[in-house]
């Protein structure tokens, strides 16, 4: 095995080791509704309250994120595996819209009863590789108070159960 692939092989492999929080990006654009499920979402800063996504750039959401536009990053709850699923190619990018429960707040899709919803407006685009990487400046912010984020690790989806600190002392 040539050495880059075994280094790319390797990396793969660390990432699997990654527990990441899974989320569904959505936009409307010329009335059609575009989703994508990423694991790739960190908060950026408080002052101005910002957000990064990381949108591979041959996915149809992609050209509806690289110009100034308003999106949602949908937290997806333990019990959105089906949500997740559907918008990871399972279906076709309207279609996606038939599983969950989804609104539209101010022209921008958001689901329901997500662990939390994020409406952002675009505010730079990075190209790198194969992937933009979207700064979102967040407008508004609903979240469900119970605390049940969907995981993804190794392949798979899995739930956190809380450290209880104090039992633990």
């Amino acid at each position: 095995m040539p050495d880059h692939d075994r280094k790319a092989e390797q990396f793969r492999q660390s990432m699997r080791r990654l527990a990441s929080t899974v989320c569904v990006i959505s936009c409307k654009r010329d009335n059609a509704r575009f989703g994508i499920t990423v694991t790739s979402v960190t908060p950026l800063s408080l002052a101005p309250l910002s957000i990064i996504a990381c949108v591979n750039k041959n996915t149809s959401i992609s050209a509806s994120l690289r110009g100034k536009g308003r999106y949602c990053i949908n937290v997806l709850r333990t019990f959105h595996i089906d949500v997740s699923t559907s918008f990871s190619g399972g279906l076709l990018q309207e279609e996606r819209f038939n599983v969950g429960s989804w609104a539209e707040m101010d022209n921008v899709p958001y689901l329901q009863d997500a662990q939390a919803s994020l409406f952002c407006e675009v505010d730079k685009v990075i190209p790198y590789a194969t992937h933009n990487i979207i700064i979102g400046r967040v407008e508004r912010v609903l979240f469900h108070p119970k605390i049940s984020p969907l995981i993804y690790q190794n392949g798979g989806y899995a739930m956190v159960t809380p450290l209880n600190l104090q039992s633990a002392v």
